[in-house]
């Protein structure tokens, strides 16, 4: 008969079987059979023997197998139950939700209102960057629409401030989003005959670098990083029109060098003749050595300058070439004759109040003073705590939930910050102040070099040049009179060739000027309208608020070189 004691047996426990492993069946009956054992044949030493010796081994062995089959018993019970790990519905139910609940927090971004009109303005002023794009092939004779527009395809730093642009609006989304999400593990060991899952703890909790910030420091650091990304883009402008300035500055200085390699050859010529009217005269004893070789000096002197201007051409070659993107080597044609001067429509009031409203410079500077104010706003948000939370569970047996606040105990710190902050807030809105100031002086210098550069010009063509003709004219007839003589006919003729340099370096200064107004307002000054203040990149900008530049609707860069014969593939 088994003893009562060996039997506490096997007992069913929520569905499945839970086993003690020296209690057991099988352990039970092979006691029963040690037992049955006892007192056949053998004396009383023997007996006590037998308890202390044999019948421990036998049970042992017994145990061990018993433990084997009593763990598969419990495996197979847990997967009836609710899975390998044994949890059961609850559990299942609290890790899906605590995951849901981490990747929703994972992936919170408190975007700024503006951002997303901010990426689809970078999107439409690089549309010809994104993909490749064949760069158009200069025609014979150039004009300077078609190096504008040549430039500001394959210009590598004008590209590379729109990258600049568009790395700062990625900064947006990770100022603005919360720390992540960290998820915890561990088992016990030394379980004590307890399940998998009750001795298993799951822990989910903020990133332990960081805290979780209040909704409104986000907030603050996203509208910051959008101030940041909107100077960017001003920036971005501006070296758009700083290239285009560059381009026409230097599309005028191969025009001018070429006109004044025209010039300058008719005068070695005229000077060639002189020099051999010289040489007659003293072989006829009609002139003196003297007259001859001040004639020579004259055409030595015209032939180095004439070789000093041809080597100005390859290193212009060279800048063209380095702004539109192409090698140094590469042929640039010069110009067949001077381009005729582009009209200015509008007053000088007018033209200056154009430029301090469409300024990239001053755009720039205002966008970086709304993000220091948006700085200043998150540090003094540093008083505010940042706090920490906590859910776990450990199987069956308990249930986590805890938090932490970090209290702002550094006062001088703080202090501290905010006081940099306001520091540099003011350094902004004084260096905004003073590029005011230095964009309106530009501007009244740029404007008085046009005016005078017109009003010289119109000095020359109507009055100086005029006269140098009918000079030359008075000097042929007494010339052919015999009243005159060939060397001062020759040098009537020089005094006209030297007025129309003049005016030739006139107008390129003045073209060089209105580009430089061009450049720093943004602005096509071609196509202002008298009288008000509407022009037309105005009409096709979209409104971005404040005094920043934009894009045109469709995509395209507002200005000369983009806004007459555009070819595919605009930008």
């Amino acid at each position: 008969m088994i003893p009562r004691g060996m039997l506490a047996a096997s007992r069913r426990r929520k569905g499945r079987w839970s086993s003690w492993v020296p209690g057991s069946r099988q352990a039970c009956a092979t006691a029963a059979l040690c037992d049955s054992r006892r007192g056949k044949g053998h004396g009383p030493q023997q007996e006590r023997k037998y308890e202390v010796v044999a019948k421990p081994r036998m049970l042992a062995g017994v145990e061990a197998s018993s433990i084997q089959s009593a763990t598969v018993r419990s495996v197979q019970g847990s997967i009836e139950a609710g899975g390998i790990w044994g949890m059961g519905d609850s559990g299942l139910r609290l890790v899906a939700i605590g995951l849901a609940l981490a990747g929703l927090l994972a992936g919170c971004t408190l975007h700024p209102a503006a951002e997303r009109d901010e990426r689809r303005r970078a999107e439409e002023a690089g549309r010809a960057w994104i993909e490749p794009v064949k760069l158009p092939d200069l025609p014979q004779s150039p004009a300077p629409e078609d190096y504008l527009r040549y430039a500001l395809l394959g210009s590598a730093q004008l590209q590379a401030a729109y990258w600049q642009w568009r790395a700062a609006i990625e900064q947006i989304p990770q100022d603005a989003s919360g720390p992540g999400i960290a998820v915890g593990f561990s088992v016990m060991f030394d379980g004590q005959n307890m399940k998998l899952w009750d001795r298993t703890t799951l822990s989910i909790t903020n990133d332990p670098m960081s805290n979780i910030p209040f909704p409104s420091k986000l907030s603050a650091a996203g509208r910051r990083a959008l101030e940041e990304a909107r100077a960017a883009g001003a920036r971005f402008q501006e070296a758009k029109f700083l290239l285009q300035g560059r381009v026409l500055w230097t599309y005028y200085e191969l025009a001018l060098l070429s006109e004044a390699l025209r010039i300058k050859e008719q005068e070695a010529f005229l000077l060639q003749m002189m020099a051999d009217q010289a040489a007659v005269r003293v072989k006829a004893g009609a002139a003196t050595q003297s007259d001859l070789l001040q004639a020579q000096t004259a055409l030595d002197l015209a032939g180095n300058e004439l070789q000093n201007l041809r080597s100005q051409v390859p290193a212009l070659v060279a800048r063209m070439n380095a702004l539109l993107g192409r090698p140094a080597d590469a042929p640039v044609p010069l110009a067949k004759s001077f381009p005729p001067p582009r009209p200015v429509p509008v007053s000088d009031d007018e033209l200056i109040l154009a430029g301090a409203e469409r300024s990239p410079g001053l755009s720039a500077l205002a966008r970086e003073v709304a993000g220091r104010q948006e700085a200043l706003s998150l540090a003094r948000q540093a008083y505010l705590p940042d706090f920490s939370l906590m859910a776990g569970v450990t199987g069956n047996v308990e249930r986590m939930l805890g938090g932490m606040i970090t209290l702002p105990t550094q006062v001088e710190a703080i202090k501290a910050s905010i006081a940099q902050a306001q520091a540099s807030l003011r350094a902004a809105e004084l260096a905004r102040i003073q590029y005011g100031r230095d964009l309106a002086a530009s501007f009244v210098l740029n404007l008085s070099t046009l005016r005078n550069d017109e009003r010289q010009v119109e000095l020359f063509e109507r009055v100086i040049i005029p006269r140098a003709l009918q000079t030359v004219e008075v000097a042929r007839a007494s010339y052919a009179n015999n009243r005159l003589s060939f060397a001062d006919l020759l040098n009537a003729r020089r005094a006209l060739l030297d007025a129309k340099l003049m005016v030739v370096q006139l107008r390129a200064e003045r073209e060089k000027a209105l580009a430089a107004i061009e450049t720093w307002s943004t602005v096509d000054v071609e196509a202002m309208q008298p009288g008000r203040m509407v022009f037309r990149a105005l009409r096709m900008a979209a409104s971005a608020g404040g005094m920043e530049p934009t894009e045109p609707s469709g995509g395209a860069i507002s200005d000369r070189g983009m806004d007459r014969g555009r070819s595919g593939g605009g930008m």
